[in-house]
């Protein structure tokens, strides 16, 4: 009986490990986790075995080693359900949008608002705009930001209740810009033909703006655009191709 105890007890301990190195991807707790589930389940075998019964044993191996899986969904659940509070509590006013001149042609829109989100953190509150009509497959998507005034690589972090001002340029899928720089990507499909220009709509991510899935309503841009000319104007700009990794 000790020796199977011995047995199930490093079986505890693997999966033990196994949830701590699956902390780094998982949801979040699973790392403070890993260590009480090792104490708890070995005392389980352990009094198991003092207590010389078989039965005990083999309830402590099926429970203990089913444990796991359960810990890693119920805090899977909790992240999921305290994600989507999150996101619904989190509030988006002022939403203003522009163009994005180069050489005095569209290439992009600028759209400028104000968050504020329950909770502390770096949250990805990034917009992007969606095409319409034979363009519906074409958008602008976020490349460059500011979150307070303050440019680079940072989108936060938010403080609860304070309202924090953003500023988001985006531009057309085939337009990459990096550290070297920016550059053109390729585009698989033919470029949108150009149409009456139209407000479009808007989306901003982990929050109701725009998501009828978050419980917003739709919602569209002040300004009317075509999507045709940014996406032609980015291929028209003599900007490099990029080469990959992008």
């Amino acid at each position: 009986m000790k020796a199977l105890a011995a047995v199930l007890v490093v079986l505890q301990l693997l999966a033990a490990l196994g949830m701590f190195v699956l902390s780094v991807h998982a949801p979040s707790g699973l790392a403070l986790s890993a260590p009480l589930y090792f104490v708890a389940a070995a005392v389980f075998a352990w009094w198991a075995v003092r207590r010389k019964s078989w039965p005990l044993l083999a309830l402590a191996g099926v429970v203990t080693l089913a444990a796991p899986p359960a810990i890693y969904g119920l805090l899977d659940l909790l992240d999921r359900m305290a994600y989507e509070r999150r996101m619904a509590a989190t509030q988006v006013t002022d939403v203003r949008d522009e163009p994005i001149l180069s050489a005095g042609r569209p290439v992009g829109v600028r759209l400028s608002y104000q968050v504020t989100t329950p909770a502390r953190g770096y949250f990805a509150v990034f917009p992007a705009i969606h095409g319409s009509g034979d363009a519906a497959s074409f958008g602008l998507q976020a490349r460059r930001w500011t979150f307070d005034g303050r440019g680079g690589i940072e989108f936060g972090p938010f403080e609860p209740g304070k309202r924090h001002d953003v500023s988001v340029e985006l531009y057309p899928h085939n337009f990459f810009l990096g550290s070297g720089g920016a550059c053109v990507l390729p585009v698989s499909r033919p470029l949108p033909e150009a149409r009456p220009a139209a407000p479009l709509r808007v989306e901003i991510y982990e929050s109701p703006y725009g998501s009828a899935v978050c419980g917003g309503r739709q919602e569209r841009t002040r300004g009317a655009y075509d999507m045709a000319p940014p996406y032609r104007n980015v291929v028209a700009s003599g900007l490099p191709s990029c080469k990959a990794p992008w």
